[in-house]
């Protein structure tokens, strides 16, 4: 997404260990991006992802994405709140 600072967040499920999700910035447009911020990396599996992140008033995102947790049988959707300016 475009924040609104105009940096790019880019979130993405990883799908190798340690399984989770995780999150880049550029602030060229997307020719370079930062190292990766991770979200979670609690997964139980490669079976997780497909994140959609949106910019809340105050700055911080919130990122859902479909997880699976070792403790919990059932997939499920989760959430994160996380703040792109640190």
């Amino acid at each position: 997404i475009r924040l609104k600072d105009g940096r790019i967040a880019l979130t993405y499920g990883w799908r190798r260990p340690p399984y989770g999700i995780r999150a880049m910035i550029s602030q060229d447009d997307g020719q370079t991006w930062s190292r990766e911020i991770v979200l979670r990396n609690d997964g139980a599996s490669w079976d997780l992802g497909y994140p959609r992140t949106v910019q809340r008033p105050d700055g911080k995102c919130v990122t859902v994405y479909y997880f699976h947790h070792p403790d919990q049988p059932e997939r499920f959707i989760g959430c994160t709140i996380w703040d792109p300016g640190k």
